[in-house]
């Protein structure tokens, strides 16, 4: 049984439990996968969701129905992602970086690489490096915002996203070797 929103909203200020189970249901398929990608495992995960959404019952009085209920719910989530990636990684600045010349990626690797893959090989990818990655690449935050958020330049923020995608272009042109040379020999 679906509650509406504005019935979820209500018994959520008035502290029912069952209204606030509804509610974490309800965000919980979406939101989740918000976690995953800032967490390196399932129990990281549960966390960030958990806090959130122990933010999201306390803070549901400051829910001005501008906006879809799940896009201040999305808003929420992230930034426990945030906060707890920079409880699980120091973001060190930068006196001086270089950038990654403009990387390309063969267009052919991403037929044989699945979105489930990619996000794997993202969770390889150092946790300040990727946390900062998928804030860019995931979230739309800008540089200057990333830095805001995580007490960093935006000349760091914008080194994390070049080490991350020089990172994961040497990850895809090994994966795409592989899979020619398993075709090959198959």
């Amino acid at each position: 049984m679906t509650a509406n929103p504005d019935t979820l909203i209500k018994g959520c200020l008035q502290n029912d439990i069952q209204s606030q189970e509804r509610l974490y249901k309800l965000c919980y398929p979406d939101m989740i996968k918000i976690c995953y990608r800032y967490a390196k495992d399932a129990a990281g995960a549960g966390t960030i969701y958990n806090n959130a959404m122990l933010k999201i019952f306390k803070g549901i009085g400051n829910y001005k129905e501008e906006g879809k209920l799940m896009g201040w719910v999305k808003t929420v989530v992230v930034h426990c992602c945030i906060d707890y990636c920079k409880q699980q990684h120091a973001f060190k600045p930068l006196d001086s970086y270089q950038y990654a010349e403009d990387i390309s990626i063969k267009p052919e690797v991403f037929n044989k690489v699945s979105a489930k893959e990619i996000q794997q090989l993202i969770k390889q990818l150092p946790g300040a490096t990727a946390a900062v990655f998928n804030m860019y690449v995931y979230e739309g935050f800008t540089h200057k915002q990333i830095g805001e958020q995580l007490g960093i330049s935006d000349g760091t923020s914008k080194w994390h996203v070049s080490e991350a995608k020089k990172i994961l272009k040497q990850k895809l042109d090994r994966f795409s070797e592989t899979e020619l040379k398993t075709n090959a020999a198959g």
